[in-house]
């Protein structure tokens, strides 16, 4: 087998098949993380001229320092065959030596040990075999977060996917929670229209991201980054930014035309009669009706007509369809407009004959106390599966600069927290 360079397109043909691969593991991204001052370079094993083994390897120099490199979500290769991997490491390790590397990061798309639809073990699924392997190679493993408050990882090692090969909606449906296909259903009734975005509307998702962040906690990007992603994955169809529209106006008018046949109704049971049980029961849905009314003359009055109230960014690339970014306006989240975003995306994976939808990350705490249930429980809710990740590794390559790096890093962090 030989260690070689690839062409754009080799690299291209073997990612897009590749039982491991992800968006981070395609041209585009290396386009994208190009205006962020990355470089790249794709290699591969090959036995015969047949590509066996691929990654796309990003890399930018550190001040002071040599140049780090990363495999976003990488390698790509069958990580049952340990003679693979270890062959593709070995030249790796040459490759990077001649780079001038300090050292390698990688975050394989791999389990580190099976997990149910609740995070439950599966028992006897755990990837010691592998973990020893990549030790054996000089791979030092950055450790196992589990709260998403605590990661130091660049992607998330917790993540959800919906199995859907094979599958049709009428069975995915059937095997969502009662609470989710219920506030799916509601929000067919709330007066919501999906939107696709373009350049010109995209600075609504980053508005509704903008709202997110604050509220949950994160740094948020600029509205750049966002649109140079955007154009640079629309060209070949990688990407969709879908956002949610309320029609305020129109969900008031039903409300007032469901109130009126409330009061037809009640006059004709008063004319009947005996029908006390009934009349309390509409006068119930009367007083719910004009509280509505009354919060959507004011919701009009504050907002106007129409409204964006929710987004999702979605990247399409080999078997899976990507969830990478949600966002929503917390005050207007009662009208499940994520939901009806989800079922739309899910949908459409179902009708490209893609084999999962992912969800992407969550936290490994599945306690509902903590932090980070409500995310967990709402992707749950699709009866999407708790995906637990081997996590991030370096291969170090300089170990005296490597460990003086991350020292200078660690103590970064403190002073710039410190002063924060």
């Amino acid at each position: 087998m030989e260690f070689v360079e690839l062409t754009e397109k080799e690299f291209a043909n073997y990612s897009k098949k590749s039982k491991y691969t992800s968006f981070f593991q395609m041209p585009e991204w290396a386009e994208v993380k190009k205006d962020n001052g990355w470089g790249h370079y794709y290699v591969g094993l090959k036995d015969k001229d047949k590509v066996v083994a691929a990654t796309l390897l990003l890399h930018k120099r550190i001040k002071f320092f040599k140049n780090m490199f990363y495999a976003p979500r990488g390698f790509l290769l069958d990580y049952d065959n340990l003679e693979i991997l270890e062959e593709f490491v070995k030249g790796i390790k040459k490759f990077l030596k001649d780079k001038n590397a300090l050292f390698l990061k990688i975050n394989p798309y791999v389990d580190y040990q099976e997990r149910t639809v609740d995070g439950e073990i599966v028992p006897d699924t755990e990837r010691t075999d592998l973990m020893n392997k990549l030790k054996e190679l000089g791979f030092v493993h950055n450790g196992f977060y589990i709260d998403q408050d605590k990661k130091t990882d660049l992607e998330p090692r917790w993540i959800s996917v919906l199995d859907i090969n094979g599958m049709t909606m009428d069975e995915l449906y059937s095997n969502m929670r009662k609470s989710c296909k219920w506030r799916i259903n509601n929000s067919r009734k709330n007066s919501l229209k999906i939107i696709e975005a373009d350049e010109d509307n995209l600075f609504e998702f980053k508005n509704l991201m903008k709202h997110t962040a604050e509220r949950r906690e994160f740094v948020d990007r600029p509205l750049s980054y966002y649109l140079n992603m955007f154009k640079i994955l629309k060209k070949k169809n990688l990407v969709k930014v879908l956002l949610v529209e309320i029609n305020f106006k129109e969900l008031l008018d039903n409300s007032k035309n469901s109130l009126d046949e409330n009061l037809k109704r009640q006059d004709e049971l008063k004319e009947k009669g005996n029908k006390e049980k009934q009349l309390k029961e509409l006068e119930l849905e009367k007083e719910r009706l004009d509280e509505k009314i009354k919060v959507l003359e004011s919701t009009i009055e504050e907002y106007g007509e129409k409204k964006i109230i929710a987004g999702g960014w979605y990247m399409l690339y080999g078997r899976e369809i990507n969830y990478l970014f949600g966002a929503s306006y917390k005050q207007f989240m009662k009208y499940n407009s994520q939901y009806l975003l989800q079922y739309e995306m899910i949908s459409y994976a179902v009708d490209n004959k893609y084999e999962a939808f992912n969800f992407y990350g969550i936290d490994g705490n599945f306690s509902e106390d903590s932090k980070g249930f409500g995310l967990f429980d709402f992707k749950r809710g699709f009866n999407a599966k708790v995906h637990e990740l081997v996590g991030e590794f370096d291969l170090v390559i300089d170990k005296g600069r490597y460990n003086l790096y991350r020292f200078s890093f660690a103590l970064y962090k403190k002073i710039k927290k410190l002063f924060s």
